[in-house]
Parts: structure tokens; sequence; C-alpha cells
């Protein structure tokens, strides 16, 4: 007896509970979307920021309807100027992998221009510094009144100085002619001027030279005189090959030296090497 009503009791209850668990799930969720129709602001109501949040910088305006997020790569227009408050990026900052590298701050100098990717770099320009040394071979001859053994000969010049500036350099110059006399058995002429001398770029390969100082003739072998007198310099060159550090020139110069019987000329051409 006991038994059957506890079964009976426990199938009803069961039944109940049955019934009336779709009830009490839809009173929960009705009560659950009033909470939040009562949370959530009224339509067209901006939504409130999370705890924390600061608000954009000064000047800062939202993008336009229909703006979309620039591609992979994008640089900014040529002139783009940052917005006020705007600031760099702290030292040490690395660009993250994949990104271009950022533009350089200033322009290279005018010296290293920019070449197709398909030429090789430029080699770099000559600069004119310091000290000066340098030298030249080629032919030459004097010329005097009344001077029977003047003529063409060997003719060299050697200077040694130093840059004013990289256009203008100062130097101790000295140049010579040799010509040979009597058919050359060991008879010579020698025609021999020393000048401090300026030297001046009037273009980057162009220069000018002049000097003042002494000259001094002489014979050797057989003959025997000298004779040294005032005496001044004259030249022109152009460089024909230049790196950083060397030219190579073609240059022309005459001298005269006011001697006692007779004043003497030298006119030299001469393939020139140069130091700086």
């Amino acid at each position: 007896m006991r038994l059957g009503f506890i079964l009976s009791l426990s199938i009803g209850l069961a039944a109940v509970g049955l019934l009336a668990f779709p009830t009490v799930a839809r009173a929960q969720a009705q009560a659950a979307a009033a909470e939040n129709a009562q949370a959530a602001p009224p339509a067209g109501e901006p939504q409130q920021p999370p705890p924390g949040y600061q608000g954009p910088p000064p000047g800062y305006q939202g993008p336009p309807p229909g703006y979309q997020s620039p591609p992979p790569g994008y640089q900014p227009p040529p002139g783009y100027q940052p917005p006020p408050g705007y600031q760099q990026p702290p030292p040490g900052y690395q660009q993250a992998p994949g990104y271009p590298p950022p533009q350089p701050y200033y322009p290279p100098p005018r010296r290293y221009r920019a070449y197709p990717p398909s030429y090789y770099p430029p080699p770099p320009q000559l600069y004119r510094h310091g000290l000066v040394i340098g030298g030249g071979i080629g032919l030459g001859g004097i010329h005097a009144s009344g001077c029977d053994n003047c003529g063409a000969g060997f003719a060299w010049e050697f200077h040694l100085g130093g840059m004013v500036n990289p256009r203008f350099g100062l130097m101790f110059d000295v140049s010579e002619v040799i010509r040979p006399v009597n058919d050359g058995f060991g008879d010579d002429l020698t025609n021999t001027i020393y000048t401090i001398a300026g030297q001046f770029w009037l273009a980057d390969r162009l220069w000018v030279k002049g000097g003042v100082g002494l000259g001094h003739i002489s014979f050797s072998g057989d003959l025997t005189g000298d004779d040294t007198a005032g005496a001044v310099m004259g030249g022109l060159g152009i460089e024909l090959v230049q790196s950083y550090w060397f030219a190579m020139d073609l240059q022309g110069r005459v001298t005269y030296a006011g001697y006692t019987e007779a004043g003497a000329t030298n006119g030299l051409l001469l393939i020139g090497f140069n130091w700086y």
C-alpha cells in the first residue's frame, strides 16, 4: 500500500514538472530580454565607451562613410603633413617585418646622384684638399736671341704644396728643358725654372697656373758657362682622368728668364700626374 502510494506520487510530480518546464523557461527568457532592453540605449543614441577609454586627440575626425582600410604597402601622398599632436616613434623603434623601409629624412648630397638600377653606382668625384704633389714629362724647347745651341728637347716638371681651398693651391714648382747639342755626345743645354706658383681651377677640369722665381741656364759636357736670373712662369691644363684623390692632365706652359746676355724662353707640353 505504502509502495503504491509513493510510486503514484512520484509519477504525478514528474508529470507536473514536465508540463511546467516550458512555461518557466519561457518566462526566464522574457525576463532576460527585458533586462537587455533596459540596459541598451535607445535606437539612434551613441553608445557609451568602455571604462578607462581615453578620447581621440584634438582635431581628430572620424573616417567618411564607406571608408576602407588602405592596402598593404600604402605610402602617404607627397606633401602629406601629419595631424597636430602626432609624435615620432621612440628611439630604437624598428619597423615590423614585411613593412617597407621608411623614407630618408634628408635628401642625399648632390655629389651622390641617383642612377637607374641597371647602372653601377657612380664613382666618387675628385676632392682636392691637403697636400698636393705631382709631376709631368713630355717635350719642350729653348729659345734665346743669338743662341745656336737652342732647340727642342726633353722636358719635365715637379710641384709640391697644398690646397688653400678646393679650387686654389699654392706650391713650389720646378720645370726644366734639356736640349742635347753636338749630336748628343754628352753636351747638353739646360734651362731650369724655379717658382712659387699658384694654381686655380676655372672649372672642374680646367686650370691655370702662374708663378715667379729664378731661372738657371747651364752648359754641360765640353761646353762651359751658366747664368742665373729672375723668371716667370704661366701654364694652362685640362684634367683628362679623375678619381677621388688622383688626376692626370694635359698641360702646356711657357717660362721666361732674363739672363745677362739674352733672355731665354722655355715652351713645354707635358702629361702630368697629380695626387691630392
